[in-house]
Order: structure tokens, then sequence, then C-alpha cells
């Protein structure tokens, strides 16, 4: 065969590095599958090939799974595979192998298909009963079969296990009692007095305090935790239109507050542990970015950054569980771990027989209501009233002065426009129904030797604002093979490719000329979309709403996530290595382009942008982990090891002007306006050490501690190390003895943590920086000398480390024979050393300075609690949790030589206070209920309509003391969810809420007397009916047109009317499915393991008093902006088993 080089190829083709290594991943996981499902033939002839000495049975029998396509069950606890044997065989039948293995030992086996069963075989009758024959099927609540389950004859040691279809078989003594066990599930007990089919229906042990939880570079039980982690199972939660993980945190976790801020394909939601920052994320092992990546939008004034959730690639569906680490528990993450640490499990193959899922579903999505604008006859009328408020207003006439009026004021729209004014919808070009398309198939498996799970996802949402839209691809796969009996390989890899359009509206922010939504809420009703020439209606200097739609704006990211870990068991059961490395990494490319056909941000001119960003973020460490029970004594648990951690990106824009509509982003070069390009890089890099220690003594007392070392290339010299501590402890109250007479307490532990971790989170470099120059400088002498580079920057030698000081007590509980069970806890921390700038340096040579300063205190509370409200065992169940959670922060001290007002400097201050002036109404129109106080404001602040300013001092004026404090923050976050089961059906119904918050009106902002008595009013709502006014609206109790001038008030602070209550009660999710499974599925059952179908509504009900858009999304910087309105989802689906 002849070999033909690529080299010598004359045309070279580029193929883009994220499309080579897609491909490569794709064609390496398609052989890995291929190899991982594949079911070669098998023959109960396999012949045997041994040469082993003074080795235990279970190596024999792994031996034996090497050589076939076998694999053994058996239960420890009944076949003694420690017993040392030796064994030499060539070419040898396997069950005359086994014979020879087994002979005397009283063990028999059975061989279905791939599976050899091991049981004992009971060499003494008990009572001289007749043994009958029991056979059956092990199944979970939901049907699925349980291979592994340990079926024992109680108080003997005959028994089995059931095969990898659930089933098993077993001669049973008459009289005697069947007991089933499994891990993860409560013990089942059955008298046997006949032969007889026994089909089982395990339930999952609801004693949660027994659970396996996800901790610092390890595991443990969570009745062993002595710090406070709160566990999510996403197997509970609806993923219907769920787009991404966060969006399944809302409300789920006590202590985690989650808040939706754009309800937009991918939308974002901010979570927040307890308060602070965005938390740190780590997947599998890896630290990922928190936030989605993003191009800007250079000088095209669109949104900056859309309002996107990070972790995009990631599906929801591959998510096995997820732990939210609140306090001293994060400290050994280190740097940034003072925002909390939010750990993600994926799930992963199982020792059973390739088992194919597929679960999809189809969503209609509908629009909340949204604010609805005046129609062409109310405006009209409404724009006459201000307008003429106006007039008299600014000519000093009736009630405004003493001047009559003087009746020479012209109405702005005669009484015939009036009557023939025409509506148009401005909202309805702008907002539609969309839809949701979601698919997924897993396949999962595997052996004593290697387990694999692969999964692909389909997922695509049309928004409900016009060009909003997402698309995504996903592949997913994690392969564990256990090469070597003390040797495993670890291989996750994930593969995705999103495709957004993204609209106008839901960004960062927003304004009339280039927001769409808030374009429709601008544009009068009265205007037709198009004008009698046909051309777009055009407004003051506001596009048309209607050929926004124009504008093309997409952004297209891909990016793989690789994970490869080594595992060494140096000392079985005892001491393990583990070597871990894992990538991510992302770009990210947009093309926004602006026609020149529409008139945008005052002109017609074609405008565009291109961007292109990528970062990539590697996680390389190694553990050493130490695990020892010794006797009923003491039980140790410790964790050394090391990291390095690198974070690159980089990107290049460029905007253009002017260039034909259909060249386009096709060929920039030919455009005839300016160019604009830009180029960033950024790296940092950090060191870590940390080591993790936990001893329990007698079961009952706890004691754990961490520490990390962590360095930066951030910090100077003398700086860039920094060590965080964490101490932890635990009492098992309910272990003790004085404590068993107490039946219904089933556990009880109380729990304390202190802990530090640390923050080098400043944007700027502290280092000296250089700009470029390029001038000629000319000294006395008359000599000149070239300078490149300008110094624009000192350095900042002494800034440091931020530091946050975590302390931590709560209780864990479980009574009543486990059913409630929950926890509750308290906390503090205090910040100090913040990381922030001073903008105040009169001898600064920038307009800002890094610095450390001040010291504040987030403190609070949160709790949880789990029941089992009401059972009946396999007809029904009745399930429940709540959570609750509360935090505030307050100034203890803040940063030196900047000038706050008075009233800003309190004692115990909000970090997240407002102020305004709390008022009593309106002055009326003959000034009859102005108070004393108000006389002593400006003369436009004693006019009709203007608000009555409360005295709260009552020294009869208005000073910044009657200034009042509110904190923004809720005061109480719930989450609560009801789950019941009857028989095949299964009702979900969650919940989530804000009790005592605060935000600004959206619907008032857009109701304003100032926006609407222009001779160009903008469009406005029905709450301009609220506003005061001398002629039509004398009982008004909002502000009326006195207020639109400007009154210097003590301390320019406004008034309460702008913000209202927001508190909110909201129905996430009601589920609906119906399960099938076993013979209810007739001859499918042959293909088909179980079936369920459900149908699904999202956000259906929400219950405020607030009247603004939504109470909960907040898009804008201060809630003003246009908000990509709320949703309510309809989804109907189906997941099915083979």
């Amino acid at each position: 065969m002849k070999l033909i080089s690529i080299r010598k190829m004359k045309k070279r083709i580029n193929v883009p590095a994220n499309v080579k290594m897609g491909r490569i991943c794709a064609i390496w996981l398609f052989c890995i599958a291929l190899q991982a499902i594949s079911i070669p033939i098998l023959a109960q002839s396999a012949q045997i090939t041994l040469r082993l000495k003074n080795v235990t049975v279970e190596e024999v029998l792994t031996s034996i799974e090497n050589q076939t396509e076998y694999r053994f069950l058996y239960n420890k606890d009944i076949v003694d595979v420690s017993r040392i044997v030796s064994i030499t065989v060539k070419n040898e039948r396997m069950t005359l192998v086994l014979d020879k293995l087994f002979k005397g030992e009283g063990v028999s086996y059975t061989i279905e298909k791939r599976q050899i069963v091991l049981n004992k075989v009971s060499s003494q009758p008990q009572d001289n009963k007749q043994p009958v024959k029991v056979t059956g099927k092990v199944v979970d609540e939901s049907g699925e079969v349980l291979p592994g389950v340990t079926v024992m004859i109680e108080g003997a040691t005959q028994g089995t296990i059931t095969g990898i279809d659930g089933n098993y078989q077993l001669q049973v003594p008459e009289g005697s009692t069947l007991k089933f066990t499994s891990i993860g599930y409560t013990t089942y007990t059955q008298k046997i007095t006949r032969p007889m089919t026994l089909n089982v229906t395990m339930k999952e042990d609801s004693k949660q305090l027994d659970e396996v939880v996800v901790v610092g570079y390890g595991t443990t039980t969570r009745k062993n935790l002595t710090t406070s982690i709160a566990t999510v199972k996403t197997e509970k939660i609806s993923r219907a239109a769920t787009s991404n993980m966060s969006q399944m945190l809302l409300g789920r976790a006590a202590g985690l507050e989650a808040t939706l801020t754009s309800p937009q394909p991918g939308g974002a939601v901010d979570l927040s542990i307890r308060g602070a920052g965005t938390p740190i994320f780590i997947v599998d092992g890896v630290m990922m970015p928190s936030t989605s990546l993003e191009v800007g939008n250079g000088n095209q004034v669109m949104p900056n950054s859309i309002n996107r959730s990070g972790l995009a690639g990631l599906n929801p569906a591959d998510i096995e569980s997820i732990e939210v680490l609140k306090d001293a528990s994060a400290s050994i993450y280190g740097i940034g771990a003072a925002n909390g640490v939010v750990l993600i499990t994926t799930k992963k193959g199982t020792e059973t027989r390739p088992q194919i899922t597929y679960e999809g579903n189809y969503s209609i999505v509908k629009n909340y209501p949204y604010l609805e604008p005046l129609s062409g006859e109310e405006y009209m009328n409404v724009a006459n009233i201000f307008n003429k408020e106006n007039y008299l207003f600014t000519n000093g006439m009736y009630p405004y002065g003493d001047k009559p009026f003087d009746n020479k004021w012209v109405p702005q729209f005669s009484p015939q426009q009036i009557a023939a004014a025409q509506t148009t919808d401005w909202l309805d070009c702008v907002l539609k129904d969309g839809n949701i398309n979601n698919h997924n198939i897993t396949i999962t498996g595997g052996s004593k030797l290697l387990k694999y799970y692969l999964s692909g996802n389909y997922y695509k949402q049309e928004g409900t604002v016009e060009n909003s839209a997402m698309e995504r691809y996903a592949l997913r796969t994690n392969i564990s093979s256990q090469l070597l009996p003390f040797l495993k390989l670890t291989a996750i890899v994930n593969v995705n490719e999103n495709e957004y359009t993204n609209s106008t509206s839901g960004g960062g922010g927003g304004g009339n000329g280039y927001d769409a939504i808030q374009s429709a809420l601008t544009y009068p009703s009265y205007l037709p979309i198009r004008g009698e020439d046909g051309k777009p209606t055009l407004y003051s200097n506001y596009p048309n709403p209607a050929e926004m739609i124009k504008v093309s704006d997409r952004t297209k990211t891909s990016g793989y996530y690789l994970n490869f870990a080594a595992d060494v068991d140096i000392i079985k059961d005892m001491l393990s290595f583990r070597l871990m490395y894992g990538i991510n990494k992302e770009n990210a490319n947009r093309n926004l382009y602006i026609p020149s056909d529409i008139y945008f941000m005052d002109m017609y001119k074609s405008r565009g942008h291109l961007g292109y960003v990528e970062r990539r973020n590697q996680t390389m460490e190694g553990t050493l982990t130490f695990k020892k029970q010794f006797g009923d004594l003491l039980r140790v648990d410790a964790v050394v090891g090391m990291g390095r951690y690198t974070n690159d990106s980089n990107g290049l824009e460029l905007d253009y002007e002017q260039i034909n509509d259909h060249i386009a982003a096709d060929k920039v070069e030919a455009a005839e306006g300016a160019f604009y390009p830009t180029s960033f890089r950024a790296a940092d890099e950090r060191r870590s050490q940390f080591a993790r220690a936990s001893v329990d003594v007698l079961d009952r007392y706890v004691v754990a501690a961490t520490i990390r070392r962590d360095g930066t290339d951030k910090f100077f010299p003398g700086k860039k190390y920094a060590y965080f501590p964490s101490v932890s402890l635990a009492w098992k109250l309910s272990n003790e003895p004085f404590m068993k007479h107490i039946s219904w307490i089933d556990q009880l532990k109380i729990r304390g943590s202190y802990g530090q971790t640390g923050n080098d989170n400043l944007g700027s470099s502290l280092y000296g920086t250089f700009s470029l120059a390029a001038q000629y400088i000319k000294f006395s002498n008359n000599s000149v000398t070239y300078v490149p580079y300008l110094l624009s920057g000192p350095d900042y030698p002494n800034v440091t480390w931020e530091k946050t000081t975590m302390k931590n007590i709560g209780i864990d509980f479980s009574v009543l024979k486990d059913r409630i069970w929950g926890s509750f806890d308290m906390f503090r921390n205090d910040v100090t050393n913040l990381l922030g700038y001073d903008s105040s340096s009169p001898l600064s040579m920038t307009s800002s300075v890094p610095m450390n300063y001040g010291h504040y205190v987030r403190y609070g509370w949160d709790a949880t609690i789990n029941s089992l409200n009401f059972e009946i065992p396999r007809v029904f169940k009745w399930t429940s949790q709540l959570t609750l959670s509360h935090h505030n922060a307050v100034w203890k001290e803040r940063m030196p030589n900047y000038y706050y007002e008075e009233y800003r400097i309190r004692k115990n201050e909000p970090v997240n206070a407002y102020y305004y002036y709390e008022t009593e109404g309106v002055i009326n129109i003959d000034k009859s209920n102005m108070p004393e106080s108000q006389k002593s404001l400006p003369a436009d602040a004693q006019q009709p309509g203007y608000p009555i300013i409360k005295d709260a001092n009552g020294d009869n004026k208005i000073t910044i003391d009657d200034v009042k404090m509110r904190n923004t923050l809720p005061k109480i976050h719930i989450g609560f969810g009801n789950t019941f089961v009857y028989k095949d059906f299964d009702l979900d119904v969650f919940m989530y809420g804000q009790f005592g918050r605060t935000r600004y009106n959206y619907a008032y902002r857009w109701a304003l007397v100032g926006d609407v008595y222009y001779t160009s009013p903008k469009n406005s709502n029905k709450y301009v009916y609220t506003i005061w006014n001398s002629q039509t609206n004398q009982n008004g109790n909002r502000r009326g047109i006195a207020s639109t001038k400007a009154v210097a008030l003590p301390g320019n602070v406004g008034f309460e009317e702008d913000y209202q209550n927001a508190s909110f009660v909201r129905v996430r999710n009601i589920t609906l499915g119906y399960n099938l499974s076993g013979k209810k599925l007739g001859r499918v059952g042959d293909y088909v393991s179980s079936i369920r179908v459900f149908v699904d509504c999202q956000n259906p009900f929400t219950f405020t008093k607030f009247v603004g858009v939504d109470p909960e999304i907040k898009t804008g910087g201060d809630g003003s902006k246009a908000e990509y309105p709320m949703t309510r989802t309809y989804s109907f689906g189906a997941k099915i088993c083979f």
C-alpha cells in the first residue's frame, strides 16, 4: 500500500483548534462506547488457565473474570472469599475450576447468562422443617430492578443475592423469615409459610444522617459531619424546562440564595451562599468558571454582557448531586472560598448490564402579563392633562401661583384626533410565545473492571422575546477502569456547542434607544407601525420596535472539559494516592450587525461588531488519603495534597461601520467607515498545599481540622502566600448511654466550626504598568529623546489578602423513627482587609488606588426540615421538605478618606441599605394639609402635588435627621416541596419565595409625571392615574408636576414611593408522573424495563403585592431597566429505560 504524506499536499487545510478537539473527542468517545457496550457471545465451555499461589478466593474470581465474559455476584457475609488458596490449571473448563475451588466449602453457584451467583449451601436442617421454594424479583419504588440485593434467612447463614435482572431463587425452611437488605434502602422482612413468588419493592432509606456526603477532597456520612453542608439530589428535581444547573437550585438548599435575574434562554440565576458573592464551582474535583463566557459589543451600545448562567456546557441531566459548603468546610479550598463552595458530582457507570435510557420533553413557553401601555385614546388624554398641568406650573397660574388661567394653552391633541385615535400594541411586536425541545440519551453499565456512563443531549429553546433563542449539543462520558488490583483509571470528557440568538433585551441594561422592550414601552400607542409611505414610523430619537428584529446578533460557544485521574491503593482500604488533571477550555464568537435601514442610536448607518474570546482553566492535584478504623474506639480519615491552578484568557474584537448590507460580516474589509480593533490577554497562577483530618472517638466525638497554604502571583513578594486554617467539632449526643432511653430521638448531633478563607479578587494589577506613548520630548538644551512608553501606574506592594473568618454552630436531628429529620445553623462571617479602590486620594497618579480597607459582618441562620408525613406501604406516601434562611450584612468599619453623608454613618449600618424620606401623601390643592415642617424646604417643595415629607423627629423642619434607612435584602428565603406517591402515580409540588424584600418599582418607573408632560411625551401605563393633578385627580397619592423641578432636599435623598414591598411566593414546579414497569408493560416489557410519562408546569402561580413587572427578576443595575418577562412553561415528556 502506498502512503501519501499530507505534508506533500499543495493546498493546506486549516481546521480550527476547537473543531479538531471536538472531532478527536467524538471519535475517542465512539470507540470507547463500542468497546464498553459490546456484548460478545458467551460459552459455558470457557477455558481457564491459572497459576496462582497463596492468594485469596476473591483474587481467583477476579482472574477468571479477566479471562472470560462472566461476572461473579456474591455477598461476603455469605461466601468466604478471603480464604487463602493455591490453584494451577491449564485450559480447564470454567465449571471444573469452580468445582475445584469450592470443593468441601458448602458453596454452590448458578450461571445465568454472563452472571455467576455464588450461594452458601446449608448443611444442617433447621428444626427438621421442610424446605419450600421462594422466587421473585426485587425493584425500587420507581420500578427499576435492583441487582445485588442480599436475600438472607434470618438467623442463618444461608442466602443469595438478586441477579442482574433483579430476580432471585432460594430454598427456605418453612416458617422461617427472609430478610432483604441493600445499601441505601430500608430492610424488608417476610415470613415464609409456603412455596411462593415474593416480589419485593425496596424503599429508599429515609435516614438522611447516614447518607454519603461529598466534602473537600473526599466523602463522609452525614452523621459524621462536623460542618454545615447542604445536599441537593437532582434526581428529584424537574429538569423539563431547565437549561442550566443554577436554575435547578432555586429554593432547594437552606443558606443558598438563588435569584432568577433573567428568564431568557440560558438565563442567569444569581447564586449567593449566606449573602456572600459568587461561590466557587467545582465539578468532579476541577475548579470551573462561575460566569458565562461572553463577547463584548464594542461601541455598538448593545447590552455589553448577555445575562446568562455559567457552566452552560454542563447538561443538568448529567448531575448526580450538588453539595453546598457554607461554613469552615470551605476553608480547604482557600482562595475565593470565602463566598462558599458548590461541589457538583456527575453521574458515573455502575456494575450492571448495559442500560439505555431516553428522556425527552416538549415545552410551550408563555409570558407572564407585562406592563400594559395606555391605548391611543388614553395616551392622548393623559398627554393633554399633564401638558396643561405643566403650563400652569411653569407660568405660575393657579393652583401653583396667584395668576388666573389665561386660556392661552393649546391642547397637544384635539378632540377630533382623540376620537379618531387608533391603538398599536408595540409590545406585541416584540413579545411572543416560545418553546423548548429537550432530549437526553444515556448508556450506562459495567463490570468490576470497567464502568461507563455515556450521555448525549440536545436542547433548543425559542425565547418569548423576538430574536432570543439557544441551541445546545452536549456529549459526555465517564469511564473508570480497574486496570490492576491496585490501580484505577478514570476519564471524564465533556464536549459541547452552544449557539445563542441575542435579543436586545435581557442583558445587563439597555436604553430606550437600543432595547426592544423599552422602545416598545416608550412609543406612543396611537402611532402606526408604518406610515402612509410604507416606511417604519419613527418617534423622537427611538428606533421602531418592530424594526429592531432586523438586528442580527449571534453568539456561538464551544468547549471541552477533560478530567483524568489515577487512584492507587498503596494499602488496600487504608492508604491511597490520587493524581488528577483537569482542563476546561471554552471559546466564544459573536457577530453583531445593524443594517443601514434601521434607525438606531440617532442615525441610519450600518454597523457591525466581530469578537472572539477564549479561556482555559487547568487543575493539577495530588492527594494522599488515609482511612482506618481502630476497633470501636477510633476512626481516622486524613488527606494531604498539593495543587497547581492556572487560568488564561485572550480575545480580539473589531467594530466597523458603513458597509453594504449584502456583504456585512462576510467581507469586513469592504467597510467604508472606521475600524476599531481591541484585544486583551490575561493569565494568573495559584499554587496550594492542603491537609484535612477527622478523628471519630467512640462514635460519639468527632474532631476535624483543615489547613491550606495558597499562593498567588497577584501580590508582591512577602505577601504571595497565606494560610487558611479551620477546626470543627461534633458531639453525637444520641450515641451517649444516657440518651438511649429516649426512644423518640433517633439521632441528635451538636456541632461547631471556626475557619478562615482568603480572596485575591482584585481586577487590576498591583504592579506598575506602562502605556504606549510614542512621543518625542525636547529638553531645554534642545536635545530630543523618543519615549515609546510611559509609566501609567505605580506599584502597590502593601496590598494583601482579603480575609473572611467564619463561625458556625449547628444541630442535626432525626426523630420519631426517622419520620422527621433536618438541621439548624447559626453563623457569623467577619470580612476584613477588604480589597477595593480608593478614588479619593488627591495625590494619586490614577483615578483610583487599590487598597485594603474596612470590616463588615455577615450573620444569620438557616434551617432544613424533612418529614415523612403519611405512608401506607406500597399504596401511598407523602413527604415534605422545608428550607428557611436569613442573613444580613452590616458595616463595622468603612473606607477611610471617603466622604459619607452624615445620615449614612450609623452604627451597624446595613451594607445593602438605601435611604429615603418617608412621605404622608401629597400637598392638596389649597395647601391646607401642608405641615409646618414642609415650610423649611424650597418653594417648589411647597407646591400642590408635592410629597409631604414626614418630620420623623418632630422638630418642625426637614433635615437629614429625618432620612430613613431600609435594607434591600430579603428577611427570609423559603423553599417548600411536597411529594405525593399513589401506587404508580407521583405528584411533586415545589415553591419558593422571599419575604421582607424591597425593590425599585418598575411599573412606577414607566408612569412618572416627568415622562408624560413633554410636547412629545413617552407612553405610560395605568399607574399614571395615581399621579396627583389639579384637574382630574386631586385625590392622587403620587407626586405631581411640582416634583419634576429640581429641589435640593437635604442629603439629596429620594422618596419611599419609588420602592415597594417585593415579597413573593412562586410555585416553581407542579409535576405529575405515571410509572409503568414489570407486567404492566405487557409485551413491551421484553424490551423496556420501565416507562415514565409526565406533565410539568413551571412558574404557574406567583403570589405578591408587588405591582412591577416581576418581584424577583432584576435585569438592570437598579432594577429600573426593561426586564425580560417572566414565563410560564408547560411541558410534556417521557423517560424510557431499556
